[in-house]
């Protein structure tokens, strides 16, 4: 009886000792050549517009600057440019401006008319992009996701 407490107390042990001699990585703050990498690999178009919990919202709900980013493809260049094209039109530029990772890397500037201000990156990858935007759902200011796939 002894031996087997003895071995039950030395199983707990080494499984407490791994546990604590494990250390959890703290997620790396990602630099901005590894954001601007990921941005510039693709071509975006607009996926689908959420509430910050992932519901989706009716394109009827927003308003019409809103609306029309699911009509372009957005192209973000190394070099700081950003175009929105006509995918039906052969990728004519139909709008442009300047794109720049804020300082944390964590949010992104874009400059371009009709679409300008700060955006908060919820995630990037090679699939997917998503910004937090305060836009009008219903006529009222609201947090939503722009939800953006990768396009040729």
């Amino acid at each position: 009886m002894k031996t087997r407490f003895s071995k039950t107390l030395l199983l707990l042990f080494v499984a407490l000792a791994s546990l604590t001699a494990c250390k959890k990585d703290d997620p790396a703050t990602p630099s901005a050549a590894s954001q601007t990498e990921l941005l510039v690999a693709n071509n975006w178009q607009t996926s689908r517009v959420t509430t910050v919990d992932g519901q989706t919202i009716n394109r009827n709900r927003l308003n019409i600057a809103t609306q029309i980013l699911f009509e372009l493809k957005m192209q973000f260049r190394a070099d700081g440019r950003v175009s929105a094209l006509d995918p039906n039109q052969s990728n004519q530029i139909i709008n442009g401006g300047t794109w720049k990772l804020a300082a944390d890397n964590q949010s992104i500037d874009v400059d371009v008319t009709g679409f300008k201000g700060n955006f908060p990156i919820v995630q990037l990858s090679r699939s997917r992009l998503i910004l937090r935007q305060n836009a009008p759902v219903d006529g009222k200011a609201t947090d939503i996701n722009l939800e953006f796939d990768p396009v040729l």
